[in-house]
């Protein structure tokens, strides 16, 4: 748990940096006008279009477990979940196998078992976030060729992941290693969930629910836009948002903080035709009510979790996916 604080913290400081250079550059006058013309009425309906996003996210979460033939109380399992989301500021959310240690407590399934259902959160994440990228790069017709690589990118990285030959050569390859080795007998409980969760049917199960959680979560986000009193175009927003955030994924900066928020704001500005003040102030407006909303839920979470289960055997350190 000192660990997660520490990534926290560090987060945190990340984030003070850069919103206080975007604000600086924005015009400090300017961003002020902004935050202070902004319709607060309207938060209680963001945050909650934000929350039954994750809401529709734990059903993917659920099915995933029961696929895997793995069984908790409802009350454990949700408690798990909304833990997970305390690293949603982790390099593309990859620090969310933490719900597979709690998961080891409770169960006593293997890390190696249940990982693969974070791994396909993010795949299906990925999926339902291009469907909507692509509706709003088509409606405006730029950015669909870029898109269209990160389809075929998941595409290559679903089929390497569903692979046995490469899970064989993978576990060749870390007996080798002088650290890494341990990890070898665990690749075959991996790779074997993994094509489970990223088989045909799951697949689509996934990205039909994260279509559906993302349209809720972009919903809450065009209520930030029209908080700021601008009538930017719906699928423009789609799209704005779509793109900074995966480009904040990509990044592997925690939560994507500095690259996910320089792409939205200077899109805001060149996309939108928005000025520096509002598309700053709309930036720290929509990060809060994403990022850092879902990061509170996921602490508040760790602490019901603790309560619940008690304090992980391994918390201090970073969960590793073939550990058992």
């Amino acid at each position: 748990m000192e660990r997660l604080k520490k990534n926290l913290v560090l987060a945190l400081g990340l984030g003070v940096a850069v919103y206080l250079i975007l604000a600086v550059v924005s015009g400090l006058e300017d961003l002020r006008t902004a935050l202070a013309g902004f319709n607060y009425l309207l938060v209680p309906a963001i945050l909650g279009l934000v929350s039954l996003s994750y809401a529709v996210r734990y059903l993917r979460w659920a099915y995933y477990l029961r696929i895997l033939k793995v069984s908790m109380p409802l009350r454990v399992d949700v408690a798990i979940f909304t833990a997970g989301l305390s690293m949603t500021i982790s390099p593309g959310k990859l620090g969310e196998v933490l719900k597979s240690v709690f998961i080891r407590q409770v169960t006593g399934a293997p890390i190696a078992r249940t990982a693969p259902a974070v791994v396909a959160e993010r795949a299906t994440d990925g999926t339902g976030m291009l469907a909507w990228g692509l509706i709003g790069a088509l409606a405006f017709s730029f950015g669909t060729l870029g898109l269209l690589f990160f389809v075929a990118l998941t595409a290559v990285g679903i089929a390497v992941l569903r692979s046995r030959r490469l899970s064989l050569l993978a576990e060749r390859a870390l007996l080798k290693l002088p650290v890494l080795h341990r990890l070898a007998p665990h690749l075959k409980d991996f790779q074997g969930a993994s094509n489970e969760l990223l088989g045909a049917r799951p697949l689509v199960v996934g990205t039909a629910i994260s279509l559906c959680s993302w349209g809720l979560e972009i919903l809450g986000v065009y209520l930030c836009v029209l908080g700021m009193g601008v009538s930017t175009p719906f699928l423009m927003v789609v799209f704005i948002f779509v793109v900074s955030s995966i480009g904040g994924a990509l990044s592997m900066l925690p939560g994507g903080i500095g690259a996910a928020e320089a792409g939205m704001a200077g899109m805001f500005g060149t996309v939108a035709g928005l000025s520096g003040g509002i598309s700053v102030a709309l930036t720290f407006v929509i990060r809060l009510a994403t990022l850092w909303f879902a990061t509170l839920l996921g602490v508040v979470g760790l602490f019901v979790v603790r309560r619940v289960i008690g304090e992980p055997a391994d918390a201090a350190d970073p969960p590793v996916a073939g550990e058992t």
